[in-house]
């Protein structure tokens, strides 16, 4: 069905629901304006992104993969039980043992992947210390907010945390050197402006083994720094369908 085609058929259907089930036009004029969030700008336009269904992300023919999640009340600036599963598919499709997080805030995502690997894992997180209130990038007021938010880990049950390396550091001032070529895993949730994920996405795509999978968080019209980044970088992400989840393989 071409443009013209699809005009022709959403007019009718406007027609057909104002003269049956008015009350429900509100309903779709609003899907319709949701829509053109990710198209509107083009520069962050989603459309433009590959995408992959979670479905996609499963296993071959073979053993199937055990996921484990604990559930935590809701709280803000966290993830969807969809987005996690995505996460952990992708962390078991690289048969991870060394794996990095950018944006440690309460911990639930690094416990979810830390769930999901086998002991003696690398496990590190890398967030600004709870005392530290300037950032050599400036963010915005949100980002800003949650950055000076004590108690960063703070959600890590107890039983995990000697398995985590908890590192305080801006990451834009982070020295990856160490972890060059090493890491399996690399997940991107830290500030959400162009230069804070150019930075954390740059130093983990380095510190990435080849086959290795990055992810990114946020990646939806509200964060445009983060669209806008994975549009021009060189890595080919694909976002995960329904979720604000994207992922590149190093090759």
């Amino acid at each position: 069905m071409n443009t013209l085609q699809k005009v022709g058929c959403l007019g009718y259907r406007l027609v057909k629901i104002a003269a049956t089930n008015p009350q429900r036009l509100s309903h779709v004029f609003g899907m319709a304006l949701s829509a053109t969030n990710d198209v509107v700008d083009k520069s962050c336009d989603l459309l433009r992104l590959p995408d992959a269904n979670v479905n996609d992300l499963l296993p071959g023919p073979g053993e199937p993969w055990e996921i484990k999640m604990l559930m935590f009340p809701k709280t803000h600036a966290s993830i969807s039980l969809l987005e996690f599963t995505a996460l952990i598919l992708l962390l078991k499709r690289t048969s991870a043992k060394r794996i990095f997080e950018f944006g440690t805030f309460k911990g639930i995502s690094i416990t979810q992947l830390a769930l999901n690997l086998p002991p003696a894992c690398e496990i590190y997180t890398l967030d600004l210390p709870d005392e530290q209130l300037n950032t050599q990038f400036a963010t915005d007021p949100e980002d800003a907010a949650i950055a000076v938010e004590a108690g960063k880990g703070s959600l890590v049950p107890p039983a995990l945390r000697p398995r985590i390396q908890f590192l305080k550091c801006d990451s834009a001032k982070f020295d990856e050197t160490p972890f060059l070529g090493k890491m399996d895993f690399v997940f991107v949730d830290g500030a959400h402006n162009f230069d804070y994920v150019k930075n954390d996405s740059e130093k983990g795509w380095r510190m990435l083994s080849r086959g290795g999978i990055i992810a990114w968080h946020d990646c939806r019209h509200q964060d445009p720094g983060v669209v806008r980044y994975l549009l021009q970088n060189p890595f080919k992400p694909t976002l995960v369908a329904g979720t604000t989840v994207a992922f590149a393989v190093k090759p």
